[in-house]
C-alpha cells in the first residue's frame, strides 16, 4: 500500500488518539519501521514539533500503540458467569487482534507504559478468573499462560516456515518433500503425522491448544 493510500483526507485537529491510529494505519501498511513522527505528521498535515504537544517522544507512542490494540479487544461477547467460555472467547479475541496486526507484534513485546483502558481487559479476565474460584496468584498465572500461548501461537504462526514463505511452498508441499526424503527408519513419528501436516489448520491448532489448557486449568480448580 503507497503512503497515499494511508494518508489521512480529513486534516483536522491534532489528538493524541489522532496521532496514534495513524501510526497503526502506516505500521498496517508499511511496517512499523516505516513509523516515525516525521512520518506521522506529514500525513496529519503538521509539523513534527506538534506532534510532541500529544506524544512526548517515540517510546510514549509506542505505548499508546500497545495501547489501542489491547482496546481493540473485543469484549462484549464475554458471558463471565460461564468462566471457561469466557476466557476461551477473551483470549481468542486476543489472538484476532494480534493477527490483525501482524506489523505490530513486536510493540507488544516492549516494556512500555499503557494506559488504564488498556488494562481493563486484563482486569476482566483476572476477575473472571477469580470468581471461578482462582486465587489472585492462580488466576495471573493463569493469565500469563494463556497470553503467553496466544503471543506465542501468533509468532509461530507468522514464523512458521512450513506454512509457505519465502521458497514459495505450501504446508502440502512441504508434507510432501518430506515424505520423500525422511527415513522411515529415522522419523517414524514425523512421516505418520505428514498427512495431518497436509491439511494443517491454524485455527483449529489454537482451538486444540486452548481447549487443552482450559482442560488443565478446570483440573487445578477442581483440586482446591
Amino acid at each position: 500500500m503507497s503512503k497515499t493510500d494511508v494518508t489521512d483526507t480529513h486534516r483536522g485537529a491534532l489528538s493524541r488518539d489522532r496521532i496514534v491510529e495513524r501510526a497503526i494505519a502506516i505500521a498496517d501498511a508499511e511496517g512499523i519501521e516505516a513509523v516515525s513522527m516525521r512520518r506521522i505528521a506529514s500525513d496529519l498535515g503538521a509539523t513534527p514539533m506538534a506532534l510532541y504537544n500529544h506524544v512526548a517522544n517515540k517510546d510514549e507512542l509506542m505505548g499508546g500503540i500497545a495501547g489501542q490494540l489491547l482496546r481493540e479487544i473485543d469484549v462484549s461477547k464475554l458471558d463471565p458467569t460461564d468462566w471457561a467460555a469466557a476466557i476461551k472467547t477473551g483470549y481468542t479475541e486476543f489472538r484476532r487482534v494480534l493477527l490483525c496486526h501482524p506489523n505490530l507484534f513486536s510493540v507488544l513485546q516492549r516494556k512500555t507504559e499503557v494506559s488504564p483502558d488498556a488494562l481493563r481487559p486484563i482486569e476482566l479476565a483476572m476477575s473472571i478468573l477469580q470468581s471461578a474460584g482462582f486465587s489472585p496468584e492462580e488466576a495471573l498465572k493463569a493469565h500469563w499462560t494463556l497470553s503467553g500461548f496466544a503471543m506465542g501461537h501468533v509468532l509461530w504462526q507468522m514464523t512458521n516456515p512450513l506454512l509457505g514463505g519465502d521458497d514459495g511452498m505450501t504446508m502440502q508441499a512441504h508434507a510432501m518433500h518430506h515424505r520423500a526424503t525422511l527415513s522411515a527408519d529415522d522419523f517414524p513419528c514425523l512421516i505418520a503425522a505428514l498427512p495431518a501436516m497436509e491439511a494443517y489448520d491454524m485455527d483449529a491448532c489454537w482451538e486444540w491448544g486452548i481447549d487443552a489448557i482450559i482442560e488443565g486449568l478446570k483440573v487445578k480448580l477442581a483440586s482446591h
